[in-house]
């Protein structure tokens, strides 16, 4: 009974830090998200963007990018909102690799 009190707690507390969704494009609500839907998905889907992680940088790159390739216009001072709405909401995540295979499933040694 313990277990099946701690599962559904941690459920709860799952759930409950879970970022809302604009029901529309599918990113993250918070602040700069009007900036972004306005400028950036009217070129691309959200789900690029919501595909992609980077940091401030890694975003302004890849902005600076699209404006000398793309066609991008100058984001002016939509730039900085844009730009912290992405690298808050969108960040590289820490994923490590994945854990060693245990030794009985690993491949024999040829003979």
């Amino acid at each position: 009974m313990k277990s099946a009190t701690l599962i559904l707690w941690l459920w709860s507390l799952a759930a409950t830090t879970t970022a809302a969704t604009d029901p529309d494009t599918g990113l993250i609500v918070a602040p700069g998200l009007d900036a972004v839907k306005t400028n950036c998905t009217v070129c691309h889907s959200a789900r690029l963007i919501s595909q992609t992680r980077a940091d401030r940088e890694g975003w302004l790159t890849m902005i600076q990018w699209m404006q000398k390739t793309q066609n991008l216009w100058p984001l002016g001072p939509n730039e900085p909102i844009i730009l912290d709405y992405l690298a808050t909401n969108y960040a590289p995540e820490a994923t490590g690799r994945r854990a060693n295979l245990p030794p009985e499933l690993m491949p024999k040694a040829a003979p």
